[in-house]
C-alpha cells in the first residue's frame, strides 16, 4: 500500500465507525441533532480547507488540478457531453422515481422511501450517512480540483462544445436537486388509503434498490474513468452541473437540508 493511501484508510475506517455509532440514534433526538451538526460542521471545515488550499493559504489543504477539463473541447458539441452525462440523469430520475412512489403504501405499511428505510434498519442509516457524507467531502473537493485552465472555478474551458452544453445545465441542476429533496419525502407510515399498485410493499425489496442503485453509481464511475472523457465522472458531472453560482448555492442547499432532513429531524 502506498504510503499517501494511509491516511485514506484511516480516515475512511473512522468515518465508517462514527456513522455506525451515531446510527444508533433516533431521529428528533437531542443526540441525533448534536451528532448531525458535528457531521456538517466537519464536511464544511474540510470544505474551506480545499477551498483555502485551491487558493495557496497556508492553512488549505492543497488538491491537485484535474489536467483535462470536462466536457472535452471539440468532441461533437453538446449532444455528445448530455450523452456523456446521461448515465447520472438516468440514476437521479430511478431514485426520484423511486422516492415518489415509494411514498405509495398500503394502511400500516411502512413507506419504501430512503428516509423511512433508513429509519427501519440500523446498517442502512449508518451506510447512508457515509454516503451522505462522501458527497459532500467528494462535492468540495471536486469544485477544488477545477482545471485551472478553465478561468474560474468550476468552469470548463471555453470552445464550442461547451457553449453548445450550457443550455443543458439547468435540466442537469435540476434533476440534482429533485433527487436531494425528494429523498427526503414522507416517512410516516398508513399515508395511502389503497396498498400500493406500483412498487412492493417489501422493505427489504427497498433495501436492495438503494444499495443497488449505490453499487451502479459506483460502477458508472468506474466505467467513465475508463472511457478516455466520453463519460463523465462524479467529479466531473459535479463540476458540470455546478457551473453556475445558483447552481452551486442550490445544491450545496438541498445537500444540507437532506442531510438535517434524514439524520436530525
Amino acid at each position: 500500500m502506498r504510503q499517501r493511501h494511509i491516511p485514506l484508510l484511516a480516515g475512511g475506517l473512522a468515518l465508517a465507525a462514527w456513522c455506525g455509532w451515531v446510527s444508533g440514534f433516533h431521529r428528533s433526538s437531542t443526540a441525533a441533532e448534536i451528532t448531525w451538526i458535528v457531521s456538517l460542521a466537519a464536511i464544511v471545515a474540510l470544505g474551506v480547507a480545499f477551498w483555502l488550499g485551491r487558493r495557496g493559504a497556508r492553512f488549505g489543504w492543497h488538491l491537485e488540478p484535474e489536467t483535462d477539463p470536462w466536457p472535452r473541447p471539440g468532441r461533437g458539441g453538446g449532444r455528445l457531453a448530455l450523452r456523456g452525462v446521461a448515465p447520472w440523469l438516468v440514476l437521479i430520475a430511478l431514485a426520484a422515481a423511486w422516492d415518489v412512489l415509494g411514498i405509495d403504501t398500503g394502511p400500516h405499511e411502512y413507506h419504501l422511501t430512503i428516509s423511512a428505510l433508513s429509519q427501519a434498519f440500523r446498517p442502512l442509516n449508518a451506510l447512508l450517512l457515509f454516503v451522505w457524507m462522501l458527497v459532500g467531502i467528494g462535492y468540495a473537493a471536486a469544485r477544488a480540483r477545477a482545471p485551472l485552465a478553465g478561468g474560474r472555478l468550476g468552469a470548463p474551458a471555453a470552445g464550442p462544445a461547451v457553449e453548445a452544453v450550457q443550455p443543458q445545465h439547468g435540466a442537469a441542476w435540476g434533476a440534482g436537486v429533485a433527487l436531494v429533496s425528494t429523498s427526503a419525502s414522507g416517512t410516516a407510515p398508513g399515508h395511502a388509503l389503497a396498498p400500493a399498485l406500483l412498487l412492493p410493499s417489501n422493505r427489504p425489496v427497498g433495501v436492495v434498490f438503494w444499495v443497488g442503485l449505490l453499487v451502479v453509481a459506483i460502477a458508472v464511475d468506474v466505467a467513465a474513468r475508463r472511457s478516455a472523457g466520453r463519460m463523465a465522472t462524479a467529479n466531473e458531472f459535479a463540476r458540470f452541473i455546478s457551473t453556475s453560482p445558483v447552481a452551486n448555492v442550490a445544491l450545496m442547499a438541498a445537500w444540507a437540508f437532506a442531510g438535517y432532513h434524514l439524520f436530525a429531524r
